[in-house]
């Protein structure tokens, strides 16, 4: 019965939404949304306010998005693609946004195989603190396996509260230190460097992370991003990434190359093929995907859908074709 209400409260959020999509009068939904919005920023400004007396927590050069062109580099430091990963909510939006936000997104998947629908539901709230210059973000993130693996393959903060700490940048060196815990029982130190650089026309990015918990003892990652404009609203990526877990024999690997673009501001689709394999017990690719995701803002500037049907040819199903489709609606609470 839940799954049946979910199904039909997912399936008639969206088409009321596109319905509605050309009304500009504010509603009472505008009015409970800058209500959410305004509390999350008090609450964000009363814990600044506290945290700023301690004098430690001096200036970072760390910066925020307010529009299309802005990056988290100074003018003076090579150009990336923040703005899609901030549009797209991928797995470095964190390192482009940095203003107080809370992103809650409810899913509904289907899986040809399992002949079964699935619905899953995340929050993340990240609050800011500008009087310590964005050294320190409070993050709370919930856990969502469902969502886990399609296309943020970084085993991060889901299912997490902590505090991540942002050390000034040098020479381009980009870095964070997290701390926190997963779930009741699992503490955890993380710490992510990155590094945005320029070959040619390519805008590039390479990241490493170290991560100890109590339950994965020691684990890396690295991730390479090189993406290549082909005009103003369109880019080319291809992304590589390795990690290793303590606990897991040998190397996890993955690839994925996709072109985004986005037809307005408020809309965008994203076209990908995507590869993951190990190393041990044997070295070998283990699930091929090809997908596509639509993205588009309707009906107000927060509020957002997504159509992702995806294709995955799986080792575990010995390489047939396997289809799947998910829906979401995404809500928005920031600037």
């Amino acid at each position: 019965m839940v799954r049946i209400i979910f199904i039909l409260f997912m399936l008639s959020s969206v088409t009321w939404a596109e319905q509605n999509a050309t009304v500009e009068e504010e509603t009472w939904t505008d009015t409970y949304h800058r209500f959410l919005t305004k509390k999350l920023h008090i609450f964000s400004h009363h814990l600044d306010e506290k945290l700023s007396t301690y004098d430690y927590l001096i200036e970072t050069n760390a910066t925020t998005l307010y529009k299309k062109d802005d990056t988290t580099e100074d003018e003076t430091e090579p150009a990336i693609n923040d703005w899609f990963s901030s549009f797209f909510k991928d797995e470095i939006f964190d390192e482009a946004y940095t203003k107080t936000y809370a992103l809650w997104r409810n899913t509904l998947k289907y899986d040809y195989k399992a002949k079964k629908f699935t619905p899953s539901t995340s929050f993340k709230v990240s609050l800011a603190l500008p009087k310590t210059k964005n050294r320190l973000n409070l993050y709370i993130e919930s856990d969502n396996e469902e969502t886990i693996g399609m296309n943020d393959y970084r085993d991060g903060t889901e299912g997490s509260i902590g505090l991540r700490y942002t050390l000034p940048a040098k020479n381009y060196i980009h870095s964070f230190v997290s701390v926190g815990i997963h779930g009741f029982d699992n503490p955890y130190l993380l710490t992510h460097v990155w590094v945005p650089y320029n070959v040619g026309k390519w805008r590039n990015r390479v990241s490493q992370s170290f991560k100890y918990s109590n339950k994965y003892h020691f684990e890396e990652e690295t991730n390479l991003y090189f993406d290549r404009f082909t005009d103003d609203n369109a880019m080319f990526r291809i992304h590589l990434g390795r990690n290793t877990k303590q606990e897991v024999e040998g190397m996890g690997y993955y690839s994925t190359i996709s072109y985004n673009k986005t037809t307005k501001f408020n809309k965008g689709y994203q076209i990908g093929v995507s590869t993951e394999g190990q190393t041990k017990p044997e070295n070998e690719i283990t699930k091929y995907s090809l997908y596509g995701i639509y993205k588009q803002n309707i009906y107000r500037k927060w509020l957002y859908y997504e159509v992702e049907p995806r294709v995955e040819w799986e080792k575990l199903y010995d390489f047939e074709a396997n289809y799947l489709i998910l829906v979401s609606l995404e809500i928005f609470f920031g600037q």
